[in-house]
């Protein structure tokens, strides 16, 4: 009798317990599934704002971008003259750096050729600087040099004598440590799961519905050799939820059916691939992209604000191009960039 009690308490365990593996992988895959979709709505709205700003603004930005490349090459010539005074020289040379920086960091100066700007600016330094050094004694600056090292070795040394150890830097550290273990945890477990039998039978499912040997026609069999592609892609990456999506897109059944003993190992990872997706969200908005740069310029709360926003933005960059092109055309001489110089410090002022 107690035999028996025993097996039906835990037959009944072992199911409970598969019940209750297959609720949690399938509250993970839901939650994993939500948040890339959330994700990819993200983008696509970066994407279809920033196509609407590139269509309103790119003709004004590329007139500037030509207009300012053509002034940073007058400003060179100029600051390569010797009867320009030192504050001269130096508001040239911001004026100039200035420039380098727009037409390096535009996202609409792609195509720019800068090697010509660089190498003049280059020139005209070197030329400045042996102008420098025909003003001065040799000696004193090599007795300024040495006390300026000594100086500078003191105040470094100095500097070092005071730091303490931080324990919030330390704590820092350990926990970078710890995460980057959770990564490779990761990856062996994924690698792990990706070998095992449940998932290659999951694949061979897949790829016997899209494989395009299957496909009579033309166009359809060049589809399903794109998707193909795709799915050996996800397999050789180990891209787990491009798999699993596949499976329910393709055979019409959550992947738990096929996972079996898997199931946990499975579901741990995608609970650990969801942490990895809200995370992606949050830094969506801060990859370092032409989209995301023009989404963060100009995006606002309401679509009105962000053409208000645009407008303002072209009739800035309108009248920068006016006044970039009348200092091309009007100061075409020392005496005219000394006039200029002078009358923007004035307003500046």
């Amino acid at each position: 009798m107690m035999n028996i009690t025993t097996c039906k308490k835990n037959a009944k365990s072992t199911k409970h317990s598969h019940l209750s593996n297959e609720k949690l992988f399938n509250e993970a895959w839901q939650r994993v599934t939500n948040q890339q979709n959330k994700n990819d709505r993200l983008r696509n709205k970066i994407k279809t704002f920033a196509q609407h700003v590139t269509e309103s603004i790119k003709d004004q930005e590329k007139a500037h971008i030509a207009t300012l490349y053509k002034n940073c090459e007058k400003l060179l010539v100029f600051y390569s003259r010797k009867s320009l005074a030192e504050p001269q020289h130096e508001l040239l040379m911001e004026w100039i750096l200035n420039h380098l920086d727009t037409l390096t960091n535009n996202p609409f100066a792609d195509g720019i050729d800068l090697a010509p700007l660089n190498q003049a600016l280059e020139s005209s330094l070197i030329m400045r600087f042996r102008m420098f050094d025909a003003c001065q004694d040799d000696d004193d600056d090599d007795d300024d040099d040495d006390n300026s090292y000594i100086e500078a070795e003191k105040i470094v040394e100095d500097l070092f004598s005071y730091i303490e150890p931080d324990l919030e830097y330390y704590e820092f550290l350990n926990q970078q440590e710890a995460f980057e273990q959770q990564i490779k945890d990761d990856e062996k477990n994924l690698n792990k799961l990706m070998k095992s039998t449940s998932i290659k039978k999951l694949f061979r499912q897949i790829a016997g519905v899209i494989h395009p040997d299957r496909e009579q026609n033309e166009e359809a069999s060049q589809e399903k050799n794109h998707q193909m592609s795709e799915l050996i892609k996800a397999r050789d990456s180990n891209d787990i939820i491009t798999l699993f999506s596949f499976y329910t897109q393709y055979i019409g059944k959550s992947p738990l059916e096929g996972l079996g003993g898997d199931v946990a190992d499975a579901t741990q990872l995608l609970n650990r691939q969801f942490q990895k997706l809200r995370s992606q969200y949050t830094e969506i908005l801060h990859e370092n992209s032409k989209e995301n740069l023009l989404y963060q310029r100009f995006h606002k709360k309401t679509t009105k604000a962000s053409e208000l926003e645009i407008n303002k933005h072209i009739t800035h960059i309108a009248q920068r191009i006016d006044s970039l092109e009348f200092f091309n055309k009007e100061v075409t001489n020392l005496s005219q960039l000394k006039s200029y110089i002078k009358k923007y410090l004035e307003h500046e002022s």
